[in-house]
């Protein structure tokens, strides 16, 4: 598949090309690039231009930024052509594991036409548009994502703040729910990118997981890209979500490699 030069690059490179969510903030330092974001899960930190010998550096003054911010858990993206300083990560203790809301392989995936196959009738899919679909969706996503409970407690303490956020005009995003017998039952996100749309948070609870709810929230937005005129969907999978979406005609492009520091 012959898959446009920036489209590639929103795949490999999301927290770099896509504009800041609100509530989120990115800082660039000599070398790499930090994606803060307001939730207490991990945040994204990329290397820009920093060489074997400069990761020891990068990491500690990565962690002053963090602090700064009050965080503690960082989690480095190692796109592939990154992967030669994976062993210097290693050595300074950091680890290639999953972490909330992400794996330690997050597999880029590229979609240039409209899905294989759609979901069946009894599945609802609909734009978040009210806070009790809001947080409902929140709940769906830290169940499905295993959040440790005190991780869960700081996200619902924060999720009126972030409907604020979510709601606000200069929002590059929009939320989907889906539901069946009219519980909500999957979530979705679509990072609205110049290129494409990139798709973030995808997440059914295990009940109701085999019934065709994340080809649903992968349709809708497909529709949503096609519909602003940027026929391209890019997503990070993990291992859960990767067959699935082969099958209805993603294709890989490239690995992005995480290493977790927590400290």
């Amino acid at each position: 598949m012959d898959v446009p030069a920036a489209v590639l690059d929103l795949a490999l490179h999301p927290f770099r090309e896509l504009p800041p969510a609100p509530g989120s903030e990115r800082i660039e330092r000599d070398g790499y690039l930090v994606t803060l974001n307001p939730f207490p899960s991990a945040q994204i930190v990329e290397p820009i231009d920093i060489s074997a010998e400069q990761v020891d550096e990068a990491i500690e003054s990565a962690r002053r930024v963090a602090r700064q911010h009050g965080k503690t858990l960082l989690a480095w993206w190692l796109a592939p052509e990154r992967h030669h300083l994976e062993e210097r990560f290693q050595a300074a203790g950091l680890v290639h594991e999953d972490t909330p809301g992400f794996e330690a392989v997050e597999n880029a995936m590229v979609l240039l036409e409209a899905p294989r196959s759609r979901a069946g009738t009894s599945v609802q899919v609909k734009q978040t548009e009210t806070y009790e679909e809001f947080v409902a969706a929140a709940h769906v996503g830290m169940e499905a994502f295993d959040f440790p409970e005190a991780m869960r407690d700081d996200a619902i303490a924060e999720l009126p703040r972030r409907w604020q956020e979510y709601t606000m005009d200069s929002n590059p995003g929009r939320g989907f729910i889906a539901l069946l017998d009219g519980r909500v039952v999957g979530t979705a996100y679509a990072a609205l990118g110049t290129a494409g749309v990139n798709l973030f948070g995808g997440a059914v609870l295990e009940e109701a997981r085999g019934r065709g709810v994340y080809q649903a929230l992968i349709a809708a937005r497909w529709e949503a890209a096609v519909a602003r005129g940027t026929p391209a969907l890019t997503v990070q999978a993990g291992r859960m979500s990767k067959p699935i979406i082969e099958k209805l005609g993603f294709v890989q492009v490239g690995e992005a490699h995480l290493y977790v520091d927590e400290f």
